[in-house]
């Protein structure tokens, strides 16, 4: 009797075995029952992992190429804050159905991602279900090195990385074009065409600050990656260091592209509570502030307020006190 490949078998060789043992870090990869990796000498391991839901995480029917590529940037996006380098993943996939194309799409999405941080895929799972994936990654630093929650101090300032926004911008912008059933971009002025494009990118393929995180690692004395909006993420930072802070609304980066699709008011608000712009927060000392202006070159980089002893978080907006209409994302 002909020895028949089951087609889940032949789906995982051919769209995710792409990564395999490679005699020195990873001595069995994809095609055993688990992996076999060699950690670095004298690193510490970092270990984060993140589920992705249909519906939750991401519209229905969004690109399968970004959902692949997003499995991977928003765990890759704790590693940076972390000022951890990437090493290894295995990633879980539940699908309704084993369509070929969508699987390779999400795959070129994953692999196109991993390929860039040179992070190696080494195995996973592959279901019938759902549409939901979960990454989990591995990543090292020097002993000691590791960038955490902890270690602020009162009089630090509170930085953050890239424009913050554009994401929760453009998950509206895809929301209306899958509702519509639309492939082309919205109707309007080609200015404001091209900046729904450029927000639906950010939410699309989020960029985790790698480089910037390893920069920062011995010169930042806490950080974390904003998933869930500053208005959320920030809070976490300041209980962890027990410390307030002080907030100044105008400071908040705001890029062209949201502004000249939001308009300045709904940018700002954007730009507090938007969720999934996976940009680093991070306070330095007032010692250490000098340094950071030669960063920049990687990613633009804003001072946004300053850390305070007590508790709670003011923010001010021209002066005056400021209330935000909306929160973040909140999982529950």
């Amino acid at each position: 009797m002909r020895d028949r490949q089951p087609l889940e078998d032949r789906l995982i060789v051919s769209l995710f075995a792409r990564h395999g043992a490679d005699g020195e870090s990873v001595l069995a990869g994809p095609g055993d029952d688990a992996a076999v990796v060699r950690c670095p000498p004298s690193e510490d391991l970092s270990i984060t992992t993140d589920t992705l839901n249909e519906g939750v995480h991401f519209p229905a029917r969004a690109p399968a190429h970004s959902i692949g590529h997003r499995a991977l940037a928003v765990s890759l996006s704790d590693l940076a804050s972390m000022g951890a380098r990437p090493l290894w993943a295995v990633v879980a996939l539940s699908s309704p159905k084993a369509e070929e194309n969508w699987l390779r799409d999400f795959a070129d999405g994953l692999f196109a991602l991993a390929d860039g941080c040179s992070l190696r895929i080494v195995g996973g799972d592959f279901v019938q279900g759902p549409l939901s994936v979960t990454a989990t990654l591995h990543g090292s630093a020097k002993p000691g090195a590791a960038l955490r929650r902890v270690g602020a101090a009162a009089g630090d300032g509170i930085w953050v990385s890239g424009f913050l926004g554009d994401a929760a911008a453009g998950l509206g912008v895809l929301k209306q074009r899958l509702a519509s059933e639309a492939s082309s971009p919205l109707r309007g002025q080609r200015a404001e065409r091209d900046a729904a494009n450029h927000l639906v990118e950010r939410f699309c393929y989020p960029q985790p600050r790698l480089d910037l995180g390893r920069q920062l690692a011995g010169l930042a004395s806490a950080c974390m990656d904003l998933s869930d909006g500053l208005s959320e993420d920030l809070p976490r930072l300041l209980r962890s260091s027990g410390l307030g802070a002080r907030i100044e609304l105008e400071r908040l980066p705001l890029s062209a592209e949201l502004l000249a699709y939001a308009g300045r008011q709904q940018a700002r608000q954007l730009a507090w509570s938007g969720g999934d712009d996976y940009e680093l927060c991070f306070t330095v000392s007032p010692e250490s502030e000098a340094r950071i202006a030669s960063m920049a070159a990687s990613a633009p980089l804003t001072r946004i307020g300053e850390l305070h002893r007590g508790a709670g978080l003011e923010v001010t907006l021209d002066g005056g006190f400021w209330q935000s209409a909306n929160a973040g994302f909140r999982h529950f």
